[in-house]
């Protein structure tokens, strides 16, 4: 029997994403050592450099997934998530994509999972799957690449707050 009570999802394609940018780093810093012009070599290190460290300080964040910790009653998952109320605040928290927030499963008021269906111009549909929540906290959005992973999550947070069925009724 699994007594684990410690849940942690993580989504491949946000941390294959991560990953390239990390690469595109490296081929323009390759890249910089070809170059003749030192003016040039020098501000394209910089910007591969940048272009690098923001890679790898994403991925470290996305290489942790959606944790539930059952246990200590805390839901904690990579920044980016948070949806700020102004401008402001927005700026301010730009740093929010190499954190990672927690809030409490306990102060979860309101949760809502949507598929969002989206149209290229060639007519492929493809589709993103996110869950809402809104606590004490703030709200937050979650996206997921498959609807099995947002479904766990939903489902877990359902189960321990005792939403019930109609929670988008509430």
């Amino acid at each position: 029997m699994n007594t684990e009570r410690n849940l942690v999802i993580k989504d491949f394609k946000s941390i294959l994403i991560s990953l390239v940018v990390c690469i595109i780093g490296m081929g323009i810093f390759m890249h910089s050592l070809e170059l003749r012009a030192e003016n040039d070599k020098l501000l394209l290190k910089g910007v591969a450099i940048v272009v690098f460290i923001i890679g790898v300080a994403r991925t470290k964040v996305e290489f942790g997934g959606i944790n539930i910790d059952v246990e200590n009653d805390e839901i904690s998952f990579p920044g980016g998530a948070v949806r700020f109320n102004s401008i402001g605040q927005t700026l301010a928290n730009l740093n929010q994509y190499f954190k990672r927030y927690t809030h409490k499963i306990s102060g979860i008021n309101y949760i809502n999972a949507v598929d969002k269906r989206n149209v290229n111009k060639d007519g492929k549909i493809s589709y993103n799957y996110q869950l809402t929540f809104t606590s004490t906290s703030g709200t937050v959005t979650l996206s997921f690449s498959n609807s099995a992973q947002r479904d766990q999550v939903y489902s877990i947070i359902v189960n321990l707050n005792n939403m019930g069925i109609p929670v988008q009724n509430r």
